[in-house]
């Protein structure tokens, strides 16, 4: 088998590291959702704050979305040639300091700038976790490591309204995008902490 394929049956990691590694891999997915919804939970806020019409709050939210579309076939591309964990902590590190960048916006153009930045690297979430699960994850439970993946565009849905509304009460608007975008920092950490305890990865690009 060609060095850095996907394994069969077999895998370089113990179970108990590919039990850390899917509960990383959620996190990231958890996260990547949180990052994204903060500002849908924050919007009669930042409506207020910036007068925002429903034409540019609907522009705000479009240079997501198409910035999002646009960046995925590119995030794999990029994946493809600097490796599953360079690309994955590029990708939350990128959408994490986005994140924080937001909280300095002052108007419609900066906060749909802010929202192009984090979908270029939200862009590089799903293929990041799904090369990861293809290259370190057994065949056999492959599936049952994307089901779980998956799921955190769910748990992040959910975490993100109430997380946020209490940081917005405790911090204002601007300190729940610091917070939120400094949990994948964290997270990026976690991870770059995985990979060097873990011999078999850590000469992985």
């Amino acid at each position: 088998m060609a060095a850095g394929s996907p394994t069969d049956t077999s895998s370089v990691l113990s179970r108990n590291a590919l039990i850390l590694l899917v509960a990383l891999l959620l996190g990231s997915t958890t996260l990547n959702y949180i990052d994204r919804q903060v500002l849908s939970v924050l919007a009669p806020v930042l409506r207020n704050e910036f007068h925002l019409s429903n034409a540019q709050y609907a522009g705000i939210l479009n240079a997501f979305m198409i910035t999002y579309a646009l960046g995925m076939p590119v995030a794999g591309w990029v994946l493809d040639r600097i490796g599953v964990g360079r690309g994955l902590t590029l990708a939350v590190t990128w959408w994490s300091a986005a994140g924080m960048l937001t909280a300095l916006a002052q108007g419609p153009l900066s906060l749909g700038a802010c929202r192009s930045l984090l979908a270029i690297g939200e862009s590089g979430a799903w293929p990041s976790f799904a090369k990861a699960v293809s290259l370190w994850v057994p065949a056999q439970w492959r599936t049952l490591a994307i089901g779980v993946c998956n799921s955190g565009s769910s748990l992040g849905a959910m975490i993100a309204p109430p997380l946020v509304v209490f940081l917005a009460h405790r911090t204002g608007w601007q300190g729940a995008f610091l917070v939120t975008g400094a949990l994948g920092l964290v997270w990026v950490l976690a991870f770059q902490l995985f990979r060097a305890t873990h011999p078999q990865l850590r000469h992985t690009p």
